[in-house]
């Protein structure tokens, strides 16, 4: 992220997490939101639609304090895309799938970049180059945050994307009750994250992604 690219002194490293960062908050985040959108509006929903969110322009999704966020420590957040799940023609599965279309949208991106890192590290002509590096560096990260933004939001608490689908599967009493201290649970999760407790686990898991992603990226070029 920018602020440990900074602590580094790597003045490369500094420019490509800058340049990962705004990619992200220009384009990583507007295709979570949009990928929210466009499967609520799947499922039934014209509300995303209606509110002019079912596009993929920048400005539609991004949250200034989240921007910020998302440049400094790699932790941020766009604007929630709006949808009345009474619309949904399946509520249940509206709901479910709605909210899963955003983190896997970013793992997705995250394979990809992944996949563009591996494809540059292999162009014999960029090898050992500033440029090269700078490439790499630039695709790595763009794609470690995704991935790791990805995992955050399948956390089942209020807030994220994986309570959204949770909350199809449990019980009205005990949502309501998780929904009367959801201020609690968000103070505990900050502190949480803020002190490395939670973040360990939660990059743990993203590891295990960015591992098999870039072993899924390696073979075609190991076939050669």
């Amino acid at each position: 992220m920018l602020l440990s690219a900074i602590a580094s002194g790597d003045m490369l490293r500094i420019a490509m997490s800058l340049l990962a960062s705004l990619f992200l908050i220009f384009c990583v985040i507007p295709i979570h939101e949009f990928s929210h959108a466009y499967m609520a509006y799947k499922m039934g929903d014209k509300t995303p639609k209606l509110q002019g969110r079912l596009s993929l322009n920048p400005l539609m999704h991004i949250d200034p304090v989240g921007a910020v966020m998302i440049a400094l420590i790699g932790f941020g957040w766009g604007r929630p895309c709006p949808i009345n799940e009474r619309n949904f023609n399946n509520p249940r599965k509206g709901i479910a799938l709605t909210a899963l279309a955003g983190p896997l949208s970013n793992l997705l991106l995250g394979w990809l970049l992944i996949f563009f890192s591996v494809l540059f590290s292999h162009v014999s002509a960029l090898a050992g180059t500033v440029l090269g590096t700078g490439i790499y560096y630039f695709f790595i990260i763009s794609a470690q945050i995704s991935i790791y933004l990805a995992v955050l939001n399948l956390l089942p608490i209020p807030m994220f994307d994986g309570f959204r689908f949770l909350e199809v599967f449990i019980s009205d009493k005990t949502y309501y009750t998780i929904m009367r201290n959801q201020q609690m649970i968000s103070i505990v999760l900050i502190i949480l994250l803020f002190s490395g407790i939670l973040t360990r686990p939660l990059a743990l898991i993203a590891n295990l992604f960015i591992a098999l992603f870039t072993t899924l990226s390696e073979l075609p070029f190991s076939l050669f």
